[in-house]
């Protein structure tokens, strides 16, 4: 008798099984593969129409979509780097598909410029494409630059900026709270040190290659928020791509980030007041980027890093981007878990109406101060020697000032390490003070005290300025 279970598998194929021919393209299933993607093979031109067509569903689920005509107007943050670079020739060749379109589709930006942070001061000029960072943005978009040094550069009117010196930064073991003290200072030698100058002494200031990286990419949030917001833009992209996202998770969780972690690796995050951050590249790791640039000839310059030929132990974020890599190397869905996991994660209530840190700009979790004393472990000799602050400052009329409450975990921590002859930040850090403390309610017997130091360090502060992040 004939039976008719021959030929037929034990197990049924799964519908992903019956799409694949082996040996052949997952998408046009007749040209020979070119690369693999997470075990899915693709020919060169299938992989470079479904890269586009993914980007453009990431751009297009954003929920700041205007209705009817667009109005925001868009930032490309462009470091120079493939991810970046990809990220603004894909979001301008849709804004231009769409717009040439007509009929009832709309662009989704009203207009598309691009924005540039010049790090040269500190690594010199990228190496690369001959024609820079203006060769790739090319002729018709608009770019916006801004110094690395700027952050320290004079007002308008050539004022000098207020800086803020950290003059002490000690945990004595077996104390309850930490303690930062610092003195607003406007400089005596600003006439003849340089912007550039003060940034490399700040750097120099610093303990180690994971405190630089963290202060370079605070400096960089900064001037990029300040760009966007001198340009009238509403919505700021930044080219992370999975690689980098999976590599931030775990770096910052184990620098005590994990209370703004949601704000800082989020699909789209509105923290900074009237701008949307968003990351539309974050569904493409780095092996994807890296066949997208050389398949479509993108143009592309390298800029060095503090950590660029290191080993992998120069610093946590090198390390932990050699383990995601590797692991990632193994086990091809390991950075798109880790992303797809980290997304379900919201900000707490207590991180959307906490205050700014006046380093990072991201939100203080309350009882960090006191949480930190506790788990630290610190030299009994640390700290001896230091100026003791307990008053007016001698010979520049400043005011001793406590910091740690208006600092987050992680920049106490590079504070702390940080150089002990007096560690002069930025002049923004000066203003998310000022504003902090005029914001600080008064009341009962505190009144006194709270004016007093109003009255204090007023005149450091003038009455137009504006806090830019």
């Amino acid at each position: 008798m004939c039976d008719v279970s021959e030929g037929i598998p034990s197990t049924p194929m799964t519908r992903f099984e019956r799409k694949r021919v082996p040996g052949k393209c997952i998408k046009c299933k007749t040209a020979q593969p070119n690369v693999v993607i997470r075990g899915c093979l693709y020919c060169k031109p299938c992989f470079v129409r479904a890269s586009i067509a993914k980007f453009r569903t990431a751009l297009s689920k954003s929920r700041k979509r205007a209705e009817g005509q667009p109005t925001d107007r868009a930032m490309v943050a462009l470091s120079g780097g493939a991810s970046s670079s990809s990220m603004l020739q894909l979001t301008l060749d849709y804004h231009r598909t769409v717009a040439m379109k007509g009929g009832s589709a709309q662009p989704l930006y009203g207009d598309i410029v691009a924005g540039h942070v010049d790090e040269s001061a500190l690594f010199g000029a990228p190496v690369g494409d001959q024609g820079g960072i203006a060769g790739i943005v090319g002729k018709g978009t608009a770019l916006h630059c801004a110094r690395l040094e700027d952050v320290f550069a004079a007002g308008e009117e050539g004022e000098q900026p207020v800086l803020l010196q950290i003059v002490r930064a000690n945990i004595a073991p077996g104390a309850g709270i930490d303690s930062f003290c610092a003195q607003l200072v406007r400089p005596a030698d600003s006439a003849e040190v340089a912007p550039k100058e003060r940034l490399a002494r700040l750097f120099a200031g610093l303990g180690s290659a994971t405190n630089r990286e963290a202060m370079l990419e605070a400096l960089k949030t900064f001037l990029l928020v300040r760009l966007a917001r001198t340009a009238g833009c509403n919505v700021l992209l930044l080219g992370d791509s999975a690689t980098r996202i999976a590599t931030k998770i775990v770096d910052l969780t184990s620098r005590g980030r994990g209370f703004s972690l949601p704000l800082e690796v989020s699909s789209e995050s509105s923290w900074f007041a009237g701008l949307t951050a968003m990351r539309p590249m974050r569904d493409f790791t780095s092996k994807e980027i890296a066949f997208f640039v050389r398949w479509t000839a993108q143009r592309t310059v390298v800029v060095p890093t503090f950590t660029t030929g290191a080993l992998p132990r120069a610093s946590i974020g090198r390390l932990t981007e050699a383990f995601v890599v590797g692991l990632d190397r193994d086990f091809a869905s390991t950075v798109s878990t880790v992303c797809r996991t980290v997304q379900k994660l919201e900000p707490s209530p207590e991180a959307l109406s906490a205050r700014p840190c006046i380093v990072c700009a991201m939100p203080v979790e309350p009882g960090a101060q006191a949480w930190r004393s506790r788990l630290t472990v610190s030299d009994p000799q640390q700290g001896q020697g230091l100026r003791r602050l307990d008053g007016p400052v001698a010979d520049s009329g400043s005011v001793a000032l406590d910091i740690a409450s208006h600092l987050c975990y992680s920049c106490q921590d590079v504070l702390h390490f940080a150089d002990s002859d007096g560690l002069e930040l930025p002049g923004f850090s000066v203003d998310r003070y000022r504003s902090q403390v005029a914001a600080q309610p008064v009341a009962g017997e505190d009144e006194s005290k709270h004016e007093a130091l109003r009255k204090r360090v007023e005149h450091f502060f003038l009455a137009d300025e504006d806090d830019d992040a």
